[in-house]
């Protein structure tokens, strides 16, 4: 009974919410890391939105170092691009761990690392 949103859109509290899942190749090739022209098409399917929902962040250095493991994770290029292209009002990520900075803005666009919260223990929370 659930549906798989990878690559789609869908409406939630009048907000149009695409989702993006995965990660870009890396060495350690764990579970559902893409190609980069993949992962792209993944992102360019989503279209207009308001709110882009990601596995890993965008490829910003502050957004994609982790503080604790000392090394950039992989962000991506085509998360930046389409953040520059459509503008969100936000942009959710997770990922990195211990990022260098866990929240930043992108021109019009709020961008979060959401999954920052385990290390505090509160959750991020957003009402619309």
């Amino acid at each position: 009974g659930l549906t798989v949103l990878d690559g789609r859109t869908t409406e939630i509290g009048g907000l149009r919410v695409g989702f993006v899942g995965g990660g870009l190749r890396t060495p350690m090739n764990t579970p559902y890391e893409i190609d980069e022209d993949e992962y792209a098409a993944k992102v360019d399917a989503l279209g207009e939105v308001d709110v882009l929902c990601s596995h890993i962040p965008p490829e910003v250095p502050e957004l994609c170092y982790d503080t604790v493991a000392r090394r950039f994770e992989r962000g991506s290029r085509a998360l930046l691009e389409m953040i520059h292209r459509v503008r969100p009002r936000y942009a959710f990520f997770g990922h990195v761990h211990q990022p260098l900075v866990r929240r930043m803005r992108i021109g019009a666009t709020e961008c979060v690392n959401v999954g920052h919260f385990m290390s505090g223990g509160r959750p991020f929370a957003l009402e619309w």
